[in-house]
């Protein structure tokens, strides 16, 4: 890799667009606005100029009498923007033939071209091949039509070495050989397909006794995805009927997996899921976008879903449910069981317009009981000293995810690096039942300076519950006797409202309210 000689502003400008408009910088924004600015710098030909005192007091607003041998934030937020460019560059960008990093010492920003070690430009991600050997003894496959023809193609004297053709070659003999291996160790591959007429047949045989879930992307392609949780998602499966789209562009509210929603399947369909015998719990998840933000939008479509042959959501419309368009929202059902063949059966039947899905969860439950909700206010999920996993952030609106100087260190739960604050709210779907609410707060500003009793009484705020009051000017600094410590609020027997949601609030009274984590625990007996 090598830093570009030449000056070529216009394309490094648009580099730096994409990596402040991709997810991972949207969702750090003190990260981001500090890229922004020294690129600034550097376009402008004052990258000479940058220094912690500057960047501290127009980049992160820091005021004027700023003193860096008394305040670190800038050398801890420069440290991880260059681990999170890191992180970016070797995923989302890795394909970017053009990158940014920031120096090793100081803070200027570097464009540079990744290259090969050969010093070749990268190939695109789709283009490499697998060298697949089947187990000694396993049948030989015969060729499929075409595969003869490239190979001849390939193999007649004087050819040209096209790199397309051994490209489609590898591939299509990869897969020759990927259904060999499956046919001997008696894998069952899963049935896609793309048509709107697909149908699975009736003897497909279930997964093992065992299985950890599945989760389906409705009209996904044949690649799996993965979540911010680190969840796989199939590609569209086990379907009869509707047809796929793919709506990109939307901003859609109260999630951080925006490519969820980008992808689904509407009209008339069902699904048939194989499962074990057992208890299950089902999570559906949709989003309205084909209907533009106006009044009335909420009637526009409405659909039955039932689940083996049962009435699940009678006249269900999105939007209503949701709040509104581009807004994800989620339906969550306990104590769900495949039928006596075998199969999780959702049949989805259009009453007003088509009917809509952007994916399928069943995920193995407990009879009576939903699995918990366990929210961190952090771009990362992450397991406790307890073992329990805390998924990213999800169900919000308003405010944002902050970044902590230090991280807060819980004896109990082991350690915080990030907080969400502003005027911001949370709907999180839940099953019929009463539940244990449990909420996690720390001071991360006022106070560190160690004259905490001037910083009492400077942030206050209220939080309600499905409209009603839970706390009423709460003082995070106060009742944790100091910056930094980590407080519990917790309820019993909260219920959900009308639409299967547990609402939170978190209104500011004087400064920006501030949380850490929610869990939601099952308190029916």
């Amino acid at each position: 890799m090598g830093v570009s000689d030449v000056r070529n502003e216009p394309r490094e400008r648009a580099e730096l667009e994409v990596v402040l408009a991709s997810a991972p910088f949207v969702r750090a924004p003190y990260l981001a606005k500090i890229l922004k600015y020294i690129c600034e710098k550097h376009f402008a030909n004052q990258a000479d100029t940058i220094r912690e005192y500057s960047i501290a007091v127009e980049a992160l607003d820091r005021r004027p009498d700023f003193r860096a041998e008394e305040d670190s934030i800038v050398r801890v937020q420069v440290s991880r923007l260059r681990k999170h460019l890191q992180r970016y560059y070797e995923t989302d960008g890795v394909a970017h033939p053009l990158q940014i990093r920031i120096s090793s010492t100081g803070y200027r920003p570097e464009f540079f071209h990744a290259t090969t070690p050969e010093g070749q430009a990268a190939e695109p991600a789709d283009s490499f091949s697998l060298d697949i050997h089947p187990p000694p003894g396993a049948p030989v496959e015969s060729e499929p039509a075409g595969v003869s023809e490239s190979r001849a193609a390939l193999e007649q004297p004087g050819a040209p070495p096209s790199h397309s053709s051994r490209r489609t070659l590898a591939w299509t003999l990869t897969l020759v050989a990927t259904v060999s291996i499956l046919a001997v160790v008696g894998v069952t591959a899963i049935y896609r397909s793309r048509t709107s007429s697909a149908r699975i047949p009736s003897a497909l045989p279930a997964p093992p006794s065992t299985t950890p879930g599945i989760s389906i992307r409705a009209g996904l392609g044949n690649t799996p995805s993965v979540d911010v949780a680190g969840g796989t998602w199939l590609a569209d499966c086990y379907f009869t009927g509707g047809a796929a789209f793919s709506q990109a562009g939307n901003q859609i509210l109260r999630t951080f997996d925006q490519s969820l929603y980008q992808t689904g399947r509407r009209g008339s369909f069902s699904y048939a899921i194989p499962l074990p015998q057992g208890v299950y719990e089902l999570h559906l998840h949709f989003a309205e976008v084909f209907w533009p933000l106006a009044v009335g939008a909420d009637t526009q479509r409405e659909f039955d879903v039932s689940i083996n042959g049962v009435p699940l959501l009678p006249m269900f419309d999105i939007a209503k449910d949701a709040g509104g368009v581009y807004i994800a929202d989620e339906k969550l059902f306990k104590d769900v069981s495949p039928g006596k063949d075998g199969f999780l059966r959702l049949d989805f039947l259009p009453r007003r317009n088509r009917a809509l899905l952007n994916g399928i969860e069943v995920l193995p439950g407990v009879r009576g009981k939903m699995l918990p909700v366990r929210i961190l206010c952090s771009n990362h999920s992450y397991f406790d000293r307890n073992g329990q996993f805390w998924k990213a952030d999800r169900y919000f609106s308003g405010g944002w995810v902050a970044e902590l100087i230090d991280s807060i260190q819980d004896p109990g739960f082991g350690s915080f690096s990030s907080y969400r604050t502003g005027n911001f709210n949370y709907a999180i779907p839940v099953a019929d039942g009463s539940y244990r609410l449990r909420l996690m707060f720390a001071e991360p500003v006022f106070g560190r300076d160690g004259t905490q009793k001037s910083g009492v009484g400077d942030r206050l705020f209220d939080i309600y519950c499905n409209g009603k009051t839970l706390v009423s000017g709460l003082d995070v600094l106060k009742t944790a006797g100091g910056p930094y410590r980590v407080i519990e609020e917790t309820f019993h027997r909260v219920k959900p409202d009308a639409q299967g949601k547990i609402q939170l609030s978190f209104v500011p009274v004087r400064n920006y309210s501030v949380l850490l984590a929610i869990e939601v625990l099952d308190e029916d007996r």
